[in-house]
Parts: C-alpha cells; structure tokens; sequence
C-alpha cells in the first residue's frame, strides 16, 4: 500500500481513534499546511468508469507520494504510480457499484476502502490466485449441509465468503490452485485481515490477468451466442461490466440476455431478438445432461447490474424402468 494512502487517509479505527482524541500539536512552527482531499464525490462523477476515472485523475496526484494515474479503459482500471516507483492496479467497475449505493460521508468512507487496500493482501500468494465464481443462492445451504454431515464432529464448520450478484445469484470465490480449486471460508478472511468487498476486488483484478492468458472465445450456435474460455471459468464472464457493455453495442443498444447454465456454459443474445430468446429459453430448460448446474433462468444486464428477466421451468429427465 502506498505511504500517501497512510498520511492522507489515515488507517480504519486508529486514525478514527486520533482524530476523536483532537488533532496533534505540530512540534514546529514552520510545519507546512497538508493539502486536503475533498471527497464530496458528486453524483455526475459515478455516471460511468471513463468519468469516474477522469474525477480520480483530476483530484488524487500530487497529494504525498502519489505523482500519476493511468486509465485503462479496455480493462476498465486504474494504474496509480508512487514517487518511490511503485505502483498499484485498481478495478473500477466493483468500486462504482459501491459508491452509487452511498451518499456523502459514506461515499468518502467507500472511496478510500477502494483505495486503501491493506498490506495483507500484497503479500499473500493464496490471494494472487483468488477467483469470483458465479452460483446459485441455494448453493450455499446445500454445501454447507454436506459439510455438517461429512464432519459430525464439527457441528459449526466455517462459512462460503460470498456477495449477492442477482436474484437467485451469488458470487462465491475460489483459490484456483495448481490441480485444486477450493472455496474461501470465512476463516481466510480473517487470516488475512480483509472483508468480502476487499476480496472482491483482488478476484476481480486476479480475473482481469487470468482472462489475459487463457483468452476469452465468443462462438454462435443457431440463433445465439455462447461464451468459451478454459472449460471451467465461463460463468465468471458474468463480473465483466465491459465485456457486456461491448455486447450491448454490438446489439445496437438492445439489453444482454444470458443464461449461466454451469459452470462452463454460458448462452446469451438480447432482449429484441425473440426467436434467439425462445431457443435460449430450450437449451436451458433441458439441463438434464449438464453437470455443475447454476441456473436455467434468463438474467438481464443493464448499468453494469443483472436482473432476473425470465425463470425457465427444468425440464425433468425420464426416469428408466
């Protein structure tokens, strides 16, 4: 983390415990004034990530260490460089979301949580392989379930780390080890001192990189279009606000329409094409065949959110005599 972020922000409850005990007396008289930060963030400035990243652009350098910032519209992030040399990657589209829901002080607070991310996270090598994964709401209660069964000598086993993505929809996180993936429990969490946002952050920068290497495929079957990328991570395209916002153009403006079936498969069109819908509507309502099922339902993107569109009922496999 960057000494500037140290000195301009403070750090969580000791700067809050300073600051309730006065301010400090200077030691000299000749201390120059520190320059401070308004964080009054207005409303126009969140209205998309080019604009939000022009507001920090304008206002963060040349306070402490920090000497500039580069956008990167493609991957949708921001590059801060420090006088020392060092530098720090941040994803634009979680912190957008956050801020939006908040108005004044607690916008300032959600700021500078985005910024301030702590020392624990550059450190640990678990966390560079941290990955979103996308599953359905029950997911949790029936794995949880497994676990109270498989280990009866522990009735409390430790909690899935997850955050609410849409209706029905919840985004867990994964360590994508070398030949395992393993969830991340609310124990690691306080290991390394973050909370769920903070870690969402670090998945969605972790994503961004792994994207990178592995590539990101758009094939088209029939009437709509489906995602590839290495067989297991499909569904996370579902964290990609800039993805989406590039499908929604190429679409003329006509809302994305997907269905995240599994894991690995992932179909979409939009919201005018009615004879693709009506086939996106058949493939996922047969999810006998499918394993690592998520959901048949149809979910709208729109302002880098995603709503329930339409539930799909399954249809169920014959049972053989």
């Amino acid at each position: 983390m960057f000494n500037f972020l140290k000195r301009l922000f403070g750090r969580g409850r000791q700067a809050k415990a300073r600051a309730e005990e006065g301010p400090p007396i200077p030691e000299a008289s000749n201390i120059t004034p520190v320059k401070m930060l308004d964080l009054n963030i207005p409303d126009e400035a969140l209205h998309n990530e080019a604009r939000f990243a022009a507001y920090l652009q304008e206002r963060l350098p040349f306070f402490g260490d920090l000497i500039s910032i580069d956008y990167d519209a493609g991957a949708g992030s921001l590059t801060l460089h420090s006088r020392n040399g060092d530098t720090m990657t941040k994803f634009l589209s979680n912190a957008l979301l956050a801020l939006r829901e908040k108005q004044g002080q607690a916008r300032a607070e959600a700021l500078l949580n985005y910024l301030n991310m702590t020392e624990a996270m550059a450190g640990s090598e678990e966390l560079a392989q941290i990955l979103p994964v996308l599953k359905a709401r029950d997911f949790v209660d029936v794995a949880r379930q497994q676990m109270m069964h498989a280990v009866k000598d522990e009735p409390d086993p430790p909690h899935f780390v997850y955050l609410d993505e849409a209706e029905g929809l919840i985004k867990l996180f994964v360590v994508n080890g070398e030949t395992t993936v393993s969830y991340v429990m609310s124990t690691a969490l306080d290991e390394w001192g973050i909370d769920a946002r903070e870690l969402a952050e670090v998945a969605q920068g972790n994503l961004q990189k792994f994207l990178s290497k592995t590539g990101l495929q758009i094939a088209k079957r029939s009437q709509f279009q489906y995602v590839e990328v290495d067989g297991q991570f499909e569904s996370s395209v579902a964290f990609l606000p800039n993805f989406w916002a590039q499908v929604q153009e190429q679409s003329g403006g006509a809302a994305p329409i997907a269905a995240f079936l599994s894991r690995d498969k992932v179909f979409f069109t939009h919201e005018n094409d009615i004879q693709g819908l009506q086939l996106l509507e058949l493939i996922s309502a047969d999810l006998s065949d499918v394993p690592y099922v998520i959901s048949p339902d149809q979910y709208r993107w729109e302002n880098g959110r995603w709503t329930l569109f339409k539930r799909v009922a399954r249809i169920e496999a014959p049972i053989h005599h």
